[in-house]
């Protein structure tokens, strides 16, 4: 089905495009939502005759959500949820929550300006994409937290805690400390190798020395026996 786009929508076109597009994407989201209209001849005329005011109108909207962007961008949102030890939820955060949260800011968005195509089960310290127009969206972030404090952890680590991840970290930890107790253990076991070579080198020189002595001995008795 062919449509003409009454604004840009990214992998389609831009304002006054006919592209071709599925029915149904045509039907129930596109020409509802007053994004496009179904190419016909007459909607082909009405465009061309309103194409400076479409143009104009959005150029508004463009500018509008540039203004917006400057409050919304890298606001943080904060939500405190119960969950289990390993993080999962008890229940889920959804556009809803997100929207809400910003409206105790005094911040307005729509839900579907939300980029977010799944419900949240778990805790999270994540990026959320904000598209306040096809030209125009930022990024904010979602921390989804146990408590203030564990929110406040997620913040500086910019990421999820969990026991899990904790004993992630704590195996870690573990793991170099054993070793440095090896290479500890290492160093000590050549370090008794090396006393022992010298022990044994030492010994060695003894012996040379008495084999030595005792053969002058023998020269020395032999040249006066003659």
């Amino acid at each position: 089905m062919n449509i003409i786009l009454l604004e840009k929508i990214k992998k389609l076109g831009d304002i006054g495009d006919e592209v071709k597009v599925k029915s149904g994407y045509a039907r129930n989201f596109l020409v509802p939502n007053k994004k496009a209209l179904y190419a016909t001849s007459e909607n082909k005329k009405y465009f061309e005759e309103k194409k400076t005011e479409i143009k104009s109108q959005n150029d508004k909207l463009i500018k509008d959500a540039k203004e917006k962007l400057k409050t919304l961008s890298g606001q943080e949102v904060t939500l405190i949820r119960a969950a289990s030890d390993s993080g999962q939820l008890f229940g889920s955060v959804s556009t809803k929550d997100i929207v809400n949260s910003l409206a105790e800011k005094n911040i307005s968005i729509l839900k579907n300006e939300i980029d977010l195509n799944k419900s949240i089960k778990n805790l999270t310290y994540e990026n959320v994409t904000i598209n306040l127009h096809p030209e125009v969206s930022c990024e904010i972030i979602l921390n989804v937290a146990r408590s203030s404090e564990e929110a406040s952890t997620q913040k500086k680590l910019g990421k999820a805690v969990t026991s899990n991840s904790e004993n992630e970290d704590n195996k870690t930890d573990t793991s170099e400390e054993l070793s440095v107790q090896d290479e500890i253990k290492t160093d000590e076991k050549l370090e008794k190798i090396n006393q022992e070579v010298h022990l044994l080198n030492e010994n060695d020189k003894s012996i040379e020395t008495e084999a030595s002595t005792e053969k002058s001995k023998t020269l020395d008795s032999d040249t006066d026996s003659k």
